[in-house]
C-alpha cells in the first residue's frame, strides 16, 4: 500500500524526530555534565572540609602546647630530684599563681603515687592510667584521656611532665584542665551552616560534643548498618571521611583528624541533607530541560552549564571568601600562597601578618557593627597595598590579615614597605574611630628552606608582631633568630627573677662620686647586679628594662634599699669611714605616699642618719610633675636629699625645676659622649651649652654632678666650669662592697 505524506506531516515528523534525538542528546549531555559537576563539587567539598579540619586540629594542638609551656615554667627538675616533698609542695603553691588560667588544679605526684595539690590537699592516685603509663614508659610529656579529678570531682584532662633519674621514674608535675575548656573551643568550630564538632580521646570517650549528654561517654550507633562506626572505631582512625549516624539517629558525613601528641581525634559531622541539596538541583534541571521547547534547547544547554558552574561555586564560596571583607579566607590564602611559593622557589618572598591594636577593646566598647566597619575599612586599605604589588591577601580570625609578596630582595622590599606604611598609618589614624595596626614580617626563599610551610611563616610573622604589642612607637617588626634568642632570654629572666630575689642572687655595687674641688670621695651611687648560678653575671642592661615592664623592679628597689642601709649601718657600728650613698627610685613607682612609707619603714630598721642617704628620682617616670613634687617634699620632710637623675634628657626638664624642689641635678653621660670628639677634645658649641647648664644650676642653687667621666680632658673641662662632682670610669668603675671600703681608705 502506497502512503502519501503531506509536507506538513513530513515537517512535523521530521521536527519531532530531530527533537527526540536532540532531546536525547541534550539529556545525555546534561546527565554527563551534571554528574561530572557533582563529582567535582563533592570532591572539592570533601577536600575543603578536610583542609579546614586540619587547621582546627592544629589549633587544638597549639592550645595543648600552650598548657605544656605553662606547666614547663613551673618545672624544677633539680628540686624534684631531691624528693624533698615539703620543698616541692611549697614550690607548687608558690608558682601556681603564674600558671595558665585554664589549669584548674596543679599538683606533684611522687614515685609512690601520692599527689600533693597546690591547695594543700594530698591524695593517693596510684593505679590511675596516666600515672602507671608515665611510670612504665620514659616520656617527656603526657596528655591523658578523660579522668575524674579527686580534687574537683569533675571530668578533666591531665597534662604531666614526668621526672626521671636515668631510667627510673621519680615523680611528675601535673595539671588538670576541665572538659568545659575544650567544649568552648570545639563550639567555635564551624564549617558551613549545619555542622557539629566532636573531640574524642584515645579510649573513644567524648571530651567535647554538640550533644553535651555524651561528654565522658562512648557511642555505638544502634542502626545495624552503622554499628561498626563507633567512637572506639573513630578513636583508632588517623584521618578520613566516613558515613554514620549521630546520637540522635540522624545520618551524617563525619570528617576526622588525629591530633598530634595527645592522640585525640577531632571530628566534624554534616547532615546528609548537605549533600542531598546537590542532587535536588540535578532533578530540577532535568525536568526543566524536558518541559522547555525544542527551540530553547541551546539556551537550556547554556543555562545548564551556568547552573552547574554556579552550583559548583556555591559549594566553595563559604570556604574561599570571607563574607565581611570579600577577601580570601585563611584556608584559601594558604592554598594559593603554597602554590605561588612552589612555582617560584628561587624568588624571595615577603610574608606579613597584621592586626589592629586594642581591637578587642573597640569591639567590646563600640559594638560589633562598628568593629565590623573598622575591619572593612582596614581590609580595603591593605587590599589596595597588596594589589599594587601583585600580592596575595587573606583574612584570618577577627582582625588578623595575611599578605604575601614576591620581591627583588629584602632591602628593597623593606624600603618600599617603609614608604607605604606611614601613609597607611596616617589614614588609619584619621578614621572615624582612630586605630593603629601593627605588622609582623618574615622573609623566605623557598629553595633555601627544605621543609618550609605556610603555618611556619604565619608563626614567624606572628612572633615578630607580638614583640611590639606594647611598643606604640614601632608599627612593625621583622622576624630573625636574634628576636627568638631575646624572647628566650626574657622568658628566662622572668621565670628566674622571684627565685633569684629569694636566693639573694642580686647584689649591690658602689660607684664613687668625686668632688672636683679636692679629688676626694664625697658620695657613691648604689647600683644593682645579678649573679645567676648557671649564667654567671647578668648585666643590668639585660634585666632592668624587663623588670620595668613587668613591674618587678619595685620589689628589687626595696631589696637594694635594705642592702644599702644595712651596709651603712655596719660601717658606722664598726667605726669605719662612710659617705652619703644615693639609691635609685625606678620610674615605676607612682604613689608618693606609699613609696615614702615603704622607704622609711626599711630605713627605720637601722640606726643611721638620713643625711647619709640620697634618693635619685627620674624625670621620665610614670608620675607627672605634681606627683614628683609630692614625693620630693615627703623625702625632704624625712631628712633625705633628692637628686634628679638623667637631667636634660626629658622633654620639660627646665619647667620641672620650678615644680620639683630637688637638691642635686645629675647630668646624663650622653652629654659628654655627644660632646667629645674622636681625639678626646670637647666640641666648642657643646662645651658652651654644658657651661650654660652648669651656670643655670648655680643660679637655681642646685648642686651638680656629671656621670660618665672617662677621660682627663672631660674632667678638666667640668672642673673649669665649676661642676661640683663627677662619677665615671676615669676615677673608678662600680666596686664591690669590700673594694669600695678600701677605696674610701685611700681617697
Amino acid at each position: 500500500m502506497h502512503v502519501n505524506f503531506s509536507p506538513r506531516k513530513i515537517r512535523f515528523f521530521s521536527t519531532f524526530l530531530v527533537s527526540i534525538v536532540t532531546m536525547t542528546v541534550v539529556l545525555l549531555l546534561t546527565n554527563c555534565i551534571m554528574n561530572r559537576s557533582l563529582e567535582n563539587a563533592e570532591k572539592q567539598y570533601i577536600k575543603t572540609c578536610e583542609g579546614v579540619l586540619e587547621g582546627y586540629s592544629n589549633a587544638i594542638y597549639y592550645y595543648l602546647e600552650n598548657y605544656h609551656t605553662s606547666l614547663s615554667s613551673m618545672y624544677n627538675r633539680e628540686l624534684f630530684l631531691t624528693n624533698d616533698i615539703k620543698e616541692i609542695h611549697n614550690w607548687i603553691k608558690k608558682t601556681v599563681p603564674f600558671s595558665h588560667k585554664d589549669l584548674c588544679v596543679t599538683y606533684y605526684v611522687t614515685k609512690e603515687g601520692m599527689a600533693y595539690f597546690s591547695n594543700g590537699l594530698i591524695h593517693d592516685i596510684s593505679g590511675t592510667s596516666y600515672y602507671e603509663y608515665a611510670k612504665q614508659n620514659k616520656i617527656e610529656y603526657l596528655v591523658s584521656d578523660i579522668y575524674k579529678s579527686k580534687y574537683t570531682n569533675e571530668l578533666v584532662i591531665i597534662i604531666a611532665l614526668p621526672v626521671y633519674q636515668g631510667n627510673n621514674f621519680e615523680g611528675m608535675l601535673c595539671a588538670g584542665i576541665v572538659l568545659d575548656v575544650f567544649q568552648k573551643i570545639t563550639e567555635e568550630i564551624k564549617i558551613g551552616n549545619n555542622s557539629s564538632a566532636y573531640l574524642i580521646d584515645k579510649s573513644g570517650k567524648f571530651i567535647a560534643s554538640s550533644n553535651k549528654s555524651m561528654i565522658g561517654k562512648k557511642f555505638k550507633p544502634s542502626d545495624k548498618d552503622y554499628k561498626n562506626i563507633s567512637s572506639d572505631f573513630i578513636a583508632l582512625s588517623e584521618k578520613g571521611y566516613v558515613e554514620t549516624v549521630s546520637s540522635t539517629g540522624e545520618k551524617i558525613n563525619l570528617f576526622l583528624k588525629k591530633i598530634p601528641v595527645c592522640g585525640w581525634t577531632l571530628t566534624v559531622g554534616f547532615t546528609k541533607a548537605e549533600l542531598n541539596k546537590i542532587y535536588k538541583q540535578q532533578h530540577i534541571v532535568r525536568i526543566s530541560v524536558i518541559i522547555v521547547s525544542l527551540v530553547a534547547i541551546l539556551i537550556l544547554l547554556f543555562l545548564e552549564m551556568k547552573i552547574s558552574e554556579s552550583f559548583y561555586k556555591r559549594q566553595l564560596i563559604s570556604f574561599s571568601y570571607d563574607s565581611l571583607t570579600k577577601l580570601w579566607t585563611r584556608q584559601k590564602f594558604e592554598y594559593e600562597a603554597k602554590k605561588l611559593l612552589k612555582r617560584y622557589p628561587d624568588s624571595v618572598f615577603m610574608f606579613i601578618e597584621t592586626d589592629i591594636r586594642g581591637f578587642k577593646f573597640i569591639n567590646q566598647n563600640y559594638g560589633s557593627q562598628v568593629a565590623d566597619n573598622l575591619i572593612s575599612s582596614f581590609s580595603t586599605q591593605i587590599n589596595t597595598l597588596a594589589m599594587e604589588r601583585h600580592g596575595l591577601i587573606g583574612r584570618g580570625y577577627a582582625d588578623r590579615f595575611y599578605m604575601l609578596f614576591r620581591v627583588k630582595n629584602v632591602r628593597s622590599a623593606m624600603s618600599d614597605f617603609n614608604n607605604k606604611i606611614y601613609d597607611l598609618m596616617e589614614r588609619c589614624k584619621n578614621h572615624d574611630i582612630p586605630f593603629f595596626p601593627k605588622f609582623g614580617i618574615t622573609f623566605i626563599k623557598p629553595k633555601n628552606h627544605k621543609y618550609w610551610s605556610i603555618k611556619e611563616l604565619v608563626s614567624q610573622a606572628g612572633f615578630a608582631k607580638n614583640t611590639i604589642k606594647n611598643n606604640m612607637l614601632s608599627p612593625y617588626a621583622v622576624y630573625n633568630t636574634r628576636m627568638v634568642k631575646n624572647a628566650r632570654e626574657i622568658n628566662f629572666i622572668e621565670s628566674s627573677m622571684e627565685k633569684a630575689l629569694a636566693n639573694e642572687e642580686f647584689f649591690v655595687v658602689y660607684q664613687p662620686k668625686i668632688s672636683l674641688a679636692d679629688d676626694k670621695v664625697v658620695g657613691a651611687e648604689a647600683l644593682v647586679r645579678w649573679k645567676n648560678p648557671d649564667k654567671g653575671i647578668i648585666g643590668p642592661n639585660q634585666f632592668i628594662e624587663v623588670f620595668e615592664k613587668n613591674n618587678f623592679i619595685q620589689k628589687l628597689d626595696f631589696y637594694v634599699y635594705d642592702k644599702v642601709f644595712n651596709f651603712i649601718d655596719r660601717q658606722l657600728k664598726a667605726g669605719k669611714k662612710i659617705v652619703p650613698i644615693s639609691v635609685n627610685m625606678s620610674r615605676n613607682h607612682n604613689k608618693p605616699e606609699k613609696f615614702v612609707q615603704e622607704f622609711t619603714k626599711i630605713f627605720n630598721k637601722y640606726d643611721i642618719p638620713s643625711s647619709l642617704v640620697q634618693v635619685e628620682i627620674i624625670e621620665r617616670s610614670v608620675m607627672d610633675k605634681y606627683a614628683l613634687q609630692a614625693i620630693t617634699v615627703l623625702l625632704h620632710d624625712n631628712g633625705f636629699s633628692v637628686a634628679m637623675d638623667d637631667f636634660g634628657t626629658g622633654e620639660s626638664s627646665l619647667s620641672m625645676l620650678t615644680k620639683v624642689p630637688v637638691d642635686v641635678l645629675k647630668f646624663d653621660r650622653e652629654f659628654l659622649l655627644s660632646s667629645t670628639k674622636e681625639n678626646g677634645d670637647m666640641d666648642e658649641d657643646s662645651a658652651n651649652f654644658i657651661s650654660i647648664l652648669i651656670n643655670l644650676s648655680k643660679v637655681l642653687k642646685k648642686e651638680t654632678i656629671f656621670e660618665g667621666v672617662e677621660t682627663e680632658s672631660q674632667r678638666d673641662f667640668l672642673k673649669s666650669i665649676k661642676c661640683d662632682q663627677v662619677q665615671g670610669f676615669f676615677y673608678s668603675k662600680p666596686l664591690s662592697e669590700e673594694d669600695f671600703v678600701e677605696f674610701l681608705k685611700n681617697h
